[in-house]
């Protein structure tokens, strides 16, 4: 089975062993909202089922960070900046737009934003 299933692959991934705080970055280079026959927004299904898999697959029970890992996926902003977070089975999940047309000090200030935040 092993040689026909997908691989999973972060795009990043970022550990701080003294907090025991890890972060796993999905980056999409899509808009972040899709439409449905009932909505005129809503976030693609596909990537939070990604995200989700990658999150409890990855947990060990002697690595504490991987049994609270964040999970952020990140695409760049079409209109409205978005920064929606819910906690799904013990793992922070965010859905965040960052401007790519920022000026350098505003989209390093963005970036950051997305390391030192914890919503939720």
């Amino acid at each position: 089975m092993a040689s026909i299933l997908p691989g999973m692959q972060t795009d990043i991934e970022l550990n701080h062993i003294a907090l025991g705080r890890r972060i796993v970055i999905d980056t999409k280079f899509t808009r972040i909202f899709t439409k449905s026959d009932y909505r005129e927004a809503m976030l693609k299904s596909g990537y939070l089922y990604q995200m989700y898999a990658y999150l409890r697959t990855q947990e060990l029970a002697d690595d504490r960070a991987s049994l609270c890992s964040e999970g952020i996926l990140l695409h760049p902003q079409v209109g409205d900046a978005v920064d929606e977070a819910m906690a799904v089975q013990g793992h922070l999940m965010r859905a965040k737009t960052i401007d790519l047309m920022a000026i350098p000090s505003a989209f390093e200030a963005q970036l950051g934003g997305i390391i030192h935040t914890r919503n939720g």
